[in-house]
């Protein structure tokens, strides 16, 4: 039997706050403005959602599957 294919994403938008020492912002600081990655520790931060966005889907393709 013929089959259709249909790719979708889905995207949220959340922001999240944290408070970091001096030191850590001088030093993300530094990263952001060379392109560096970002430091290790900005993973375990513990952050705090502050506003979001339901979810949007956007429909890539429809197409037909052999």
């Amino acid at each position: 039997m013929p089959k259709l294919e249909k790719y979708e994403v889905q995207e949220n938008r959340l922001w999240y706050d944290v408070e970091v020492t001096e030191e850590q912002y001088e030093e993300f600081k530094k990263a952001e403005k060379n392109d560096d990655e970002f430091p290790e520790w900005v993973w375990d931060l513990d952050w705090d959602l502050t506003n979001s966005k339901p979810g949007s889907d956007d429909i890539i393709y429809i197409k037909c599957k052999q």
